[in-house]
């Protein structure tokens, strides 16, 4: 939705909220593994620190076909805790991607955008049944930065903030819900965020902040797929293997292009330089920098599978002072504060999906 434009906003919640995906977000594998497309800074809450969480060098389908969405528009997908969610809400989501997706995508990104809202609607009963929604006056605050920032933006030119909106298919409610999310979580989860807890995150994660990057190639054995523990048993079985064969001494590109279901394989599971933050999805990155050159991981588990990593190359990062980016600092602790918070909510919630 507004890339860019949400920076005012205290937490942004990439990867937490899939209402903004990337329209081949289902596609992804590590980039987000690895070659998503480019991240805005301040991208709003719900932007999935979207455009990723993919498979490195994911091919695209040649052509997209219409997205062919259900009549039905009252059907109910999914309760949550008693509360509807509907097909047409999530017809609404899918109408912003017009053409992108393909047939084949379609289930995938339906399914991702129905577990985005689920997300949502728990967050949003949360807030309410704490009463820590914010007053409409400081939504209307926010709002009005918003407006400023477009007015200060020369690609944005002459148009209002409504206009932008409805170009990314998106609108002023959906902007209030982000908003709301965004101001009532950082005042709930950043209670108790002091300057001293802060540097010490700081001090903990500073390849997070000073632009260290790192080179490393993977095996990855998709489980995307897979629906029985049977199936998940093999897939684990196959990334030892691959694993114990390295550490016998086989080389590790020979190893991907055996095993991997990767792209990557096809260069040995390369995936080139990345940083610590925004392009890997966190498991796999907070894996990679914990190793050293010429490491290999013990396997990892993501979304997409299993993987094993190995640290090929460091690019060392530039002095960085925590004065500089305590907000950086807060916002990443926010964030991790609010996955936590989510999968509580999931775990206590009565979720019905019916479809």
């Amino acid at each position: 939705m507004l890339r860019g434009c949400v920076k005012p906003l205290g937490i942004i919640l990439g990867g937490i909220l899939c209402l903004h995906l990337s329209a081949f977000a289902a596609e992804t594998d590590t980039q987000k593994p690895s070659s998503p497309p480019k991240k805005a800074k301040a991208a709003p809450k719900a932007e999935a620190k979207s455009e990723a969480k993919a498979v490195a060098n994911e091919p695209k389908p040649k052509e997209a076909a219409p997205v062919k969405k259900e009549d039905d528009s009252n059907k109910i997908l999914a309760t949550v805790n008693g509360e509807n969610i509907n097909q047409k809400d999530v017809n609404l989501i899918l109408t912003r991607f017009g053409n992108q997706i393909s047939e084949e995508q379609l289930p995938a990104i339906t399914k991702q955008i129905l577990d985005g809202l689920i997300t949502q609607k728990l967050i949003m009963q949360f807030i309410r049944d704490n009463k820590i929604e914010p007053a409409k006056a400081t939504i209307d605050a926010e709002l009005n930065k918003v407006r400023e920032e477009i007015k200060s933006n020369p690609s944005l030119a002459n148009q209002t903030l409504e206009q932008v909106l409805e170009s990314h298919g998106s609108s002023i409610d959906d902007l209030k819900k982000d908003i709301t999310i965004s101001l009532s979580l950082e005042k709930y989860l950043g209670k108790e965020l002091d300057d001293q807890k802060l540097k010490a995150h700081f001090e903990q994660n500073k390849a997070a902040y000073d632009e260290t990057e790192i080179k490393a190639s993977h095996v990855l054995v998709d489980t995307r797929t897979m629906k029985t523990d049977e199936e998940l048993a093999q897939a684990k079985d196959k990334i030892n293997k691959a694993r114990a064969e390295v550490v016998a001494g086989k080389d590790f590109a020979d190893i991907a292009k055996q095993y991997s279901d990767c792209p990557s394989k096809e260069k040995g599971g390369d995936l080139g330089f990345f940083k610590r933050k925004g392009q890997m999805v966190e498991p796999f990155a907070a894996a990679a920098f914990a190793l050293k050159v010429g490491q290999v991981s013990d396997p990892v588990k993501t979304n997409f599978g299993y993987h094993i990593i190995k640290v090929t190359e460091i690019k060392q990062g530039k002095d960085v002072k925590f004065d500089d980016i305590k907000q950086s600092v807060k916002q990443d602790i926010l964030q991790e504060k609010a996955q936590v918070l989510i999968s509580q909510l999931r775990q206590k919630a009565k979720i019905d999906i019916k479809a």
